[in-house]
């Protein structure tokens, strides 16, 4: 039985497909929302059963009020959009990462990406890091075929074990399948919640390269600028919290490799808890 709840027959000719997923590897959802900014305005060609793919209990749908009347019911989604940018044809997969069933969605993203001749898988995500936010994005890349990388490209360049992600999942059995696949990790300041524009103004530069396209990004930009300076002024007014992201700062300055996501940070007791409870309470106070 597919998993899908529909998919159009459009003929394509060697598209890109993109694919982004909530979960732990779309930090402050810079995967998401990088993949939504890219597949803005274009025509949903195929959707999946959510319920065949989500525990509602684990990824509640969302509902929406007013007046006291129950007006609209969110519920999780996964599903593919199709848009056309600069001449090249980009399918992009995007939506919750499912609770159940991965293998068999594998599968069905294999079979996809023969239906509709995809040329190449790109993988969009974002890993929570000790690293601050007043230093430029870093993007690593993954991938099994080294003929992908593009000038710019930064190898993940250790062993790392890590708990699984659909998104890598996907990636490798579609990779198994003869599909040149890549994915492109954001590093985000794990202190930080959503949006987080300078991760996607980071991620939509290198996808960019990979695929050929100079994305619009609208006013982007000066959102990353903005928000940048506000959280500034934000650590500003905390003593302690302005000395963790220093601290953090010269840990990357003299430490500039790449940083796990697990890495050990300078002391236990400045975990971060306190710079992101600050952080939040003053995101809710704006």
């Amino acid at each position: 039985m597919s998993l899908l709840s529909h998919a159009s027959d459009l003929e394509l000719a060697h598209p890109i497909m993109l694919l982004a997923m909530s979960g732990w590897v779309d930090a402050a959802s810079v995967g998401t929302d990088t993949a939504e900014r890219i597949a803005d305005g274009g025509d949903v060609v195929a959707a999946f059963e959510p319920d065949a793919l989500f525990d509602y209990r684990s990824s509640r749908p969302t509902l929406h009020f007013s007046d006291g009347d129950l007006t609209d019911i969110v519920w999780p989604r996964l599903e593919i959009i199709h848009r056309t940018i600069d001449g090249v044809e980009l399918l992009i997969a995007a939506g919750n990462e499912p609770d159940f069933r991965w293998q068999e969605l594998t599968r069905e993203f294999v079979e996809l990406t023969q239906r509709y001749n995809v040329a190449k898988f790109v993988t969009l995500g974002a890993v929570p890091a000790p690293v601050p936010h007043t230093r430029p994005v870093r993007v690593v890349c993954t991938t099994s075929d080294p003929d992908l990388l593009r000038d710019g490209d930064e190898v993940m360049p250790e062993e790392l074990v890590v708990p699984g992600a659909a998104v890598s999942v996907l990636r490798q059995g579609v990779a198994d399948a003869g599909v040149p696949a890549i994915g492109y990790w954001a590093q985000v300041p794990h202190y930080l919640q959503s949006p987080f524009h300078s991760g996607v103004l980071g991620l939509i530069e290198r996808v960019g390269g990979q695929v050929g396209v100079r994305f619009p990004i609208g006013d982007l930009a000066v959102e990353a600028s903005a928000q940048l300076e506000q959280i500034d002024a934000d650590l500003a007014e905390r003593d302690d919290a302005r000395q963790y992201v220093e601290r953090l700062e010269l840990m990357q300055d003299e430490r500039p490799e790449f940083v796990t996501p697990f890495q050990e940070v300078p002391s236990a007791d400045e975990i971060g808890a306190e710079v992101e409870k600050f952080l939040r309470s003053a995101e809710d106070d704006q």
